[in-house]
């Protein structure tokens, strides 16, 4: 497995000024923290496999499937059969589940070969198993932070090194994959001197984005990350975030809502903790409070708060269940998601050895939305990005012991 360090050859004289401003700040720190987190390979998991129904005629070619990328099937119909894009046609159904796993339909272009060389209409299923071990995963990731302190607590530098692999090659561009950065070059976190490194890892696993991108590991490594900074500076993680987003208005909204309705603050029993953690992206801005028990190594989630600015707000209801089930899957990731590869081949197959949660786990939740007047953002993904570090530093508040790595039931089974 190679491992290649890209910097953008026009980005170089900036890429040594921010190094020269790193090289002068650190030395100047008061205090320096440091630590590694890292997360696992893990499968979407959809409830209803890929499945599509393909009829190739002599004229024409018929595509009946639940698709997120209707373009993508269209051309992929079209590559597999051998006929003009303008004699595609794809019909979009309903589909149980995506989360990023259809927006590459590779069961498109079977069905529609299968279709070709029978000459007849083909209705193909994908087992369990063959979605599980045969499917685009979200990749492997792990990055370094470095932050250096002022005598009085401040931040003063942060310094960050992030390997993970593209789930989309055709999209990275100066060496860059935007998606394997997002919410870390693009954080509202406002810190004086701040260096993201990008490595991108080569991987023969087969990858493909996994609901909310990069923001679905990234916003894991930095909030957890910005609630050990808060330890450090002897803050509270609350307050220790405020001051890093003194410049936005409309997270301090967010917060005060969340503080308000997640009962921040309040003493819990012993062996309970409560973790926070607030992410922007998509143009919607979430923050979790999570409340756990932990008990002879099993952690048992009692309560979710989510406080929301996603702009103006059509349908509440909508939004409220959008990130209930956003919370829901990134949960199920965080407790349990690991995909393991030994001899060349998945281990997992179904849901008996790649879990997800049961409804016997799944802890109360309230939404509750910020009013604006703002253009709408996007809810459909930033609800499962800030579940694992508000589930994490709620866990930290409880024990006392940081977990860096996912999932939680494995890291704390070891611990």
């Amino acid at each position: 497995m190679a491992v290649v360090r890209i910097v953008p050859s026009k980005a170089l004289s900036s890429v040594r000024s921010v190094r020269r401003r790193f090289h002068a700040a650190m030395p100047t720190a008061a205090k320096v923290i440091e630590a590694t987190y890292e997360v696992p390979i893990i499968a979407h998991a959809p409830m209803e496999p890929l499945n599509a129904i393909a009829h190739v005629q002599a004229d024409r070619v018929d595509v009946w499937v639940g698709t997120q990328n209707a373009d993508a099937a269209l051309a992929l119909a079209a590559q597999a059969s051998g006929m003009k894009p303008e004699n595609v046609y794809v019909h979009n159904t309903f589909s149980g589940g995506g989360f990023g796993r259809r927006l590459g339909p590779d069961e498109v272009a079977q069905a529609v070969a299968i279709s070709k060389a029978v000459g007849k209409p083909v209705k193909l299923v994908w087992t369990r198993e063959e979605e599980i071990r045969q499917g685009r995963y979200r990749t492997q990731a792990a990055i370094r932070f470095k932050a250096g302190f002022a005598a009085d607590g401040t931040p003063i530098a942060l310094d960050m090194r992030n390997s993970a692999g593209s789930g989309n090659p055709g999209a990275v561009k100066d060496g860059i994959d935007a998606q394997t950065m997002q919410g870390l070059i693009n954080t509202a976190y406002k810190v004086p001197n701040f260096r993201v490194v990008s490595i991108l890892k080569n991987t023969h696993v087969p990858l493909g984005p996994w609901r909310a991108p990069g923001h679905s590991q990234n916003v894991f490594f930095m909030e957890s990350f910005i609630d050990e900074m808060a330890h450090a500076a002897g803050k509270d993680a609350v307050q220790f975030r405020r001051e890093l987003l003194a410049h936005r208005p409309d997270f301090q909204q967010v917060i005060d809502l969340l503080v308000e309705k997640g009962d921040w603050g309040k003493p819990m029993p012993r062996g309970s903790g409560r973790g926070v953690a607030v992410h922007e992206s998509y143009d919607s801005i979430v923050g979790m409070i999570a409340e756990v028990a932990v008990r002879n190594g099993e952690v048992k989630v009692e309560r979710v708060v989510i406080a929301c600015d996603c702009g103006t707000v059509v349908n509440p209801r909508g939004v409220e269940t959008q990130l209930e089930g956003g919370m829901i899957y990134g949960l199920s990731a965080a407790l349990f998601g690991e995909i393991t590869i030994k001899d060349g081949r998945v281990e997992q197959s179904n849901f008996t050895d790649y879990r997800m949660l049961r409804i016997d786990q799944a802890p109360p939740i309230e939404v509750h939305i910020v009013k604006s007047s703002e253009a709408p953002g996007g809810i459909g993904e930033p609800g499962t990005a800030a579940l694992a570090p508000a589930l994490t530093n709620a866990i930290f508040a409880a024990t006392g012991k940081r977990l860096r790595q996912l999932p939680v039931g494995r890291q704390l089974q070891s611990a």
